[in-house]
């Protein structure tokens, strides 16, 4: 309702702000001046035809509540000459909303117009908020220059409004621009540290290719804002790994996916382009008819073509879509791919493999998805998979199920000390303790587990370690044997642990014998012990994972700031080792910026169960891998023929 003595505001709903027309903005300041209900709009009758334009469109917004700058963008901006609209990026509608969340995570593939996307709602926010700082950081230094370059600098330069918001006092070079309105932008690097950020006082940050980015930066680089009231933190990249820092940071998002329901009569299906749900089922075959009425795009159930412009979001966890919203844009929602039969066929290529494209290269460039593949020895598919028993990692819910094993053990990995990752980051070894019961038909549950973050209190993880036997009713306890385990196993035993019921293993290499060895006592060292082949325990305990041979309590990632035990194993990586004078070593490292403790406490207590029942597990059984008759024939015949004899 119009107050005393104004005139009404026209009534412009949101649809109509977001109307999918070529000239969206143009055509609605049309109707809007041609209403005649314009006269309140600050016009003086001198201005231009661009300034007028703005100054409606500005106003009309004001009166439909300024959901959204989407039909400044045609007024303000300019793309290869023609004027820069939504139509082909719908996907992005929610960056130029004028409500943002505080954190906004957009993850895609390649060629979507991510970059482009980032670049207007800079320029567009830049200039309708005074005093606004916006950082703009990446890795490379490159990256950054050409972000600048060719994205930013074209929009300032071909606007139609450029003389309104640039001059002679404004300044436009390669790391910084500025406006008339006093608004800047600035634009910096961050692979091996985060240092020529400090001082740079901004409003928002915005990290692209964030995929690159250490995870240990980001704090740092969002320091710039905590002197601002806005504090808005963007992030745009294309995924690796599932442990990756785009990957930590979907996790802990709103997870929002391009919905399409299917038009087609009697289907109704909505489809979601993710891997987790319908996005291997959505590629089309090639057609020659592909266009923008019939696109190559299809629907999972009933296999006839979408239309992706019908699509909505869909956040996966509407819990956090105004806290922090996560947004996955695939190649095969735009049309500039899906309505080309060309790009479209080219797509499909890339699918089965042309031109050298991997599995996991084509599900992180064209589809945005993080994918594992590599020298990882355990994957986040995997691992979930495997942490598949009915109960969290709670000490009370495990009691409640340890009377079901054959055998019971903690397995602890002492910690202490700490190695020294990329950019000087000491990454802390702490104690690891796993409780492990082993089913009468030989698999292995991995019931409970603890991290002591006390790794050099050796009396008070000696007192942790009884306490969790008892809690528990474990038999036995294996631990890495040397060093501080020494210490700790001398306490425990003058604690009153039964000293035949401690299973002490030192981590090496037995490559050319069993996976463990046992040591009698000797004069060098009365006390016995077995060694263990680090690299091949860890692969067979991996495996068993991978194949059902081994079980976990619930997955317990929670967020990048609460990672949990599940994930120590992803940490652990194949390395083959070059050698010139005797054969290549295959060997397990960690990966330095993340633990794994954890992981090296199950393997202890997995080596030692199957050393006490005598049950080796068999990964060509559980793999359902097997010789077949056919096959045995020819490599050991049943009888001999004339060529044998």
């Amino acid at each position: 309702m119009a107050t005393p003595g104004s005139q009404a505001a026209p009534h412009v709903t949101l649809a109509q702000l977001r109307r999918e027309s070529p000239d969206e903005g143009l055509d609605l300041m049309r109707r809007l001046e041609g209403s005649g209900i314009l006269a309140n709009a600050g016009l003086t009758g001198r201005e231009d035809e661009y300034e007028r334009r703005v100054t409606a469109a500005i106003h009309s917004l004001r009166a439909a509540g300024m959901p959204t700058l989407r039909p400044l963008l045609p007024l303000f901006l300019n793309l290869k000459g023609r004027p820069y609209t939504l139509d082909d990026h719908y996907p992005f509608e929610p960056f130029f909303r004028t409500l943002l969340p505080r954190s906004v995570l957009l993850k895609t593939g390649r060629q979507v117009s991510k970059s482009t996307s980032l670049a207007a709602q800079g320029v567009v926010f830049s200039n309708c908020m005074p005093y606004f700082s916006t950082l703009y950081v990446t890795p490379l230094y490159e990256m950054i220059r050409r972000f600048s370059q060719s994205y930013v600098r074209p929009f300032i330069e071909t606007s139609p409004i450029r003389r309104l918001v640039t001059g002679r006092s404004t300044m436009n070079s390669v790391l910084q621009r500025t406006f008339k309105n006093h608004s800047q932008m600035f634009f910096s690097f961050a692979f091996l540290d985060a240092e020529r950020v400090r001082g740079i006082p901004a409003d928002r940050n915005v990290i692209d290719e964030v995929q690159h980015m250490n995870m240990d930066f980001l704090p740092i680089i969002h320091e710039t804002m905590s002197g601002s009231p806005w504090r808005i933190r963007q992030y745009a990249g294309t995924p690796l790994s599932n442990d990756n820092t785009i990957q930590a940071l979907w996790n802990d998002s709103s997870q929002a996916e391009w919905a399409i329901k299917c038009h087609h009569g009697g289907c109704g299906h909505w489809n979601i382009p993710a891997l987790a749900h319908d996005l291997d089922a959505m590629f089309g075959p090639y057609r020659d008819d592909i266009s923008e009425a019939e696109p190559g795009v299809v629907c999972a159930k009933c296999r006839k073509p979408l239309r992706p412009r019908d699509g909505r979001w869909l956040h996966g966890r509407p819990a956090l879509r105004w806290d922090f919203a996560g947004y996955h844009v695939p190649q095969i929602v735009m049309p500039m791919h899906c309505a080309d039969p060309e790009r479209w066929g080219a797509l499909l290529a890339k699918r089965a493999g042309k031109g050298n494209t991997t599995t996991n290269v084509f599900f992180n460039e064209v589809c945005g998805e993080s994918f594992d593949a590599g020298s990882k020895v355990l994957t986040e598919t995997d691992l979930k998979a495997a942490a598949c028993l009915p109960w969290r990692n709670v000490l009370e819910e495990a009691k409640a199920q340890i009377g079901r094993y054959r055998f019971r053990l903690l397995a602890v990995d002492w910690g202490g000390g700490g190695t020294q990752g990329p950019g000087g980051k000491v990454i802390m070894s702490f104690t690891a303790m796993a409780a492990l019961g082993m089913t009468p038909d030989g698999r292995i549950d991995v019931i409970w587990g603890y991290r002591s973050l006390t790794p050099h209190d050796h009396i008070r993880e000696a007192k942790m370690c009884l306490g969790a036997m008892r809690e528990l009713g474990l038999t036995h306890m294996a631990h890495d044997f040397g060093g501080a385990g020494t210490v700790r196993e001398t306490v425990a035993v003058q604690a009153g642990l039964p000293y035949d019921r401690l299973i002490p293993i030192q981590l090496g290499r037995t490559s050319v014998r069993n996976i463990l060895v046992h040591h009698p006592p000797d004069e060098q060292q009365p006390r016995d012990f077995y060694v263990v082949d680090k690299p091949r325990s860890l692969l067979l305990t991996c495996h068993g994972l991978k194949f059902g041979l081994i079980r976990t309590f619930e997955y317990d990632y929670k967020s990048n700031e609460d990672r949990g035990l599940l994930r120590d194993f992803l940490a652990l990586l194949e390395e083959k080792l070059d050698s010139r004078f005797a054969s290549d070593t295959y060997t397990i490292v960690r990966d330095p910026n993340h633990p794994d403790d954890f992981a090296q406490a199950v393997n202890l207590g997995c080596v030692a169960l199957w050393h006490m029942s005598g049950m080796w597990p068999n990964i060509a059984a559980a793999a359902r891998m097997q010789v077949s008759p056919e096959m045995m024939n020819i490599i050991t015949p049943l009888r001999p023929t004339w060529e044998d004899a």
